[in-house]
């Protein structure tokens, strides 16, 4: 009875902590900058500020005004991507996200994502599905159709600290980066920047198009830089150190420096979306 007992409690505890969040929606991604919109769906239809300070950009997405998508900036950095919103119900979007597609029934929904943990009547719009321990809500129109997905950055409520444990190794790391864009991408944070010349380059592009079409040329760049960085001495501090970057106001950051290196100087990792993702790049 006992072991019945805690085995219900565990699984309960597992259920109530484990999160299910979303970081990506119609190709774009939380935490690029501002300018990815701009360059990839080109002016807003609508802006706004709002009395805490977020801002809010509406693209469309059809000219019709059937489809948009609307990205929201918080008020302590208003370069970067919040939340991102898509809303339309024509079958043929796709919004790359769980599966889903937009005008599906609100019942299919479910189907594919579960029973939501909150049910609000949003008025002329329908009613919003809410999910507990996640980042993403949808909205079902009145004629029961999926009408809105919306994701928000809330990470940092689930992984307020970084974790040292979550370090990658350099050999994992550098076997990410030998990698085809997409694997390369799954170590890079949206807001990476590089310097290269006295130059700063950085992804100008929705995230799906970027690793699709290399359109900031960041991926190329990299496969340049990182020739022969495998022949890397780890354990030699005459050419490569690894140490803790303290900044005020900021999370810890890893920092990897290279000494001798033909092209890199050091790479910078930063805790974002529960994990070390590689933050900055500079080059020789």
């Amino acid at each position: 009875m006992n072991r019945i007992l805690l085995l219900i409690l565990f699984i309960t505890s597992f259920i109530s902590f484990s999160q299910d969040l979303v970081d990506k929606l119609n190709g774009f991604r939380l935490n690029q900058f501002r300018d990815v919109p701009l360059s990839e769906l080109k002016e807003p239809l609508q802006k706004k500020t709002f009395d805490d300070g977020f801002e809010f950009e509406l693209y469309l997405i059809k000219p019709d005004s059937s489809a948009y998508m609307i990205f929201e900036y918080p008020n302590w950095d208003k370069n970067i991507i919040w939340s991102i919103q898509l809303y339309g119900d024509d079958e043929n979007i796709d919004p790359n996200f769980k599966g889903l597609k937009m005008g599906m029934t609100k019942e299919s929904v479910i189907k594919n994502i579960g029973q939501p943990s909150k049910v609000t009547n949003v008025g002329e719009y329908g009613e919003m599905l809410e999910y507990d321990n996640s980042n993403y809500s949808f909205e079902i129109n009145k004629q029961n159709r999926l009408s809105s997905i919306k994701i928000k950055e809330l990470y940092s409520n689930f992984f307020p600290k970084p974790k040292a444990e979550k370090i990658p190794s350099f050999s994992s790391l550098l076997k990410k980066l030998k990698g085809d864009n997409q694997e390369i991408s799954e170590i890079l944070s949206p807001g990476l920047e590089i310097y290269k010349n006295n130059e700063t380059l950085f992804f100008k592009h929705s995230w799906k198009n970027e690793i699709e079409n290399d359109l900031s040329g960041i991926y190329s760049l990299i496969r340049e830089s990182i020739l022969e960085l495998e022949k890397v001495d780890t354990k030699n501090l005459n050419e490569y150190e690894e140490n803790m970057r303290f900044s005020r106001n900021q999370d810890i950051k890893h920092v990897l420096k290279f000494k001798k290196h033909k092209q890199i100087q050091e790479i910078v990792m930063k805790w974002e979306f529960g994990k070390y993702l590689i933050w900055e790049i500079k080059l020789k």
